[in-house]
């Protein structure tokens, strides 16, 4: 029978096996009575394989994705949790497990000893924070944390902001618990920004391409504002419309794969969008290449489209004198300039 500091390392090795994904590092099977030759012996009969220095699997064949993330905790240390992309993918809101594995320590813990690691990324950072986990849960930054690393790493705006939308509209952050963060952040990196985003998405505007159209062609030049992802019945049950204008009978439907087509269709989609403006056609298309690049184009016809349907335009606006829609504005103007005087 074994006795009773025995079992009890037994019983806290098995716990500590079982919550690890059976990855151990050599301080851990030392504190429960195994010996640097005993660990040896298990690596050399294929007992274990060693993953990174220090750290071992219990077991031979193929690691999972989460075995990888703790043989990563575990050789990184102390104070090591899963940040950027890796903890939003345990998060779940990431598409994809990310190509390189991201942990973040505090800012006076030393990175010499990881500079072997390959295919680790580690950060260190004054702003570590550990989400509250129970032990048996990868450690990670909590997710508003995992939100702000990514916006402030993000390669531009459009990714930032498809980081923020992708946390919200799939229910794992609020703009309140990202705006607390960043409250707490001794660096404000693209604060302003971020207040100004963290509103457009509490307005339903959810990803990168209808925030550039409510930015780019709506608001800067005087558009009418529209009901955002509009719930609408139709002969196969409800669809979502991206932005509906139900008062003139309008939508403007973003298709962010168009960033993809080649330019003449975009110049086809274009020309589509010009013959519906003098029908009953109810639905407009625009693309990210059409709407990143000549914003001012898509506003023009767009505003044509609305004054057709009953719109007064009495707030439309151009956003520089070379413009398009300045044009628009004076045919307008003068327009109700006879008719006044008439």
């Amino acid at each position: 029978m074994p006795r009773p500091d025995a079992a009890s390392r037994e019983a806290e090795w098995r716990l500590l096996l079982d919550s690890q994904k059976r990855m151990i590092s050599t301080a851990q099977a030392l504190a429960l009575g195994e010996t640097f030759d005993k660990v040896r012996w298990h690596v050399k009969t294929g007992q274990w394989q060693r993953v990174h220095q220090g750290v071992y699997a219990t077991f031979s064949g193929e690691l999972s994705r989460e075995a990888r993330l703790w043989a990563v905790i575990l050789r990184v240390g102390d104070h090591a949790v899963l940040s950027h992309e890796t903890a939003a993918e345990i998060h779940r809101f990431a598409d994809q497990p990310s190509d390189k594995i991201h942990v973040t320590v505090p800012l006076q813990v030393t990175p010499t000893r990881w500079s072997q690691l390959a295919g680790v990324v580690v950060h260190r950072t004054a702003n570590w924070r550990a989400d509250p986990q129970p032990r048996w849960n990868l450690p990670r930054t909590p997710v508003g944390e995992t939100v702000l690393d990514l916006v402030t790493s993000a390669r531009t705006l459009d990714d930032a902001y498809a980081w923020l939308s992708r946390a919200i509209t799939q229910g794992r952050a609020t703009p309140a618990m990202i705006a607390d963060a960043l409250v707490a952040r001794k660096r404000k990196v693209r604060r302003a920004w971020l207040e100004d985003a963290l509103t457009d998405i509490a307005d339903g505007i959810h990803f990168p391409l209808e925030r550039r159209w409510t930015r780019d062609v709506e608001r800067a030049h005087g558009l009418p504002k529209p009901a955002r992802q509009a719930r609408r019945a139709d002969g196969d049950g409800f669809r979502y419309l991206d932005n509906h204008y139900e008062e003139y009978n309008l939508c403007a439907e973003l298709d962010g794969m168009a960033f993809h087509l080649p330019e003449e269709l975009a110049r086809d989609r274009y020309r589509d969008n010009e013959a519906k403006i003098a029908t009953s056609a109810e639905t407009f298309r625009y693309g990210f290449r059409e709407v990143a690049n000549r914003p001012c184009e898509q506003a023009e016809q767009f505003a044509r489209a609305l004054i057709r349907r009953g719109w007064p335009a009495g707030t439309l606006k151009a956003c520089s004198p070379r413009c398009p829609v300045a044009l628009l504005v004076a045919r307008h103007q003068g327009h109700e300039s006879v008719s006044a005087g008439d």
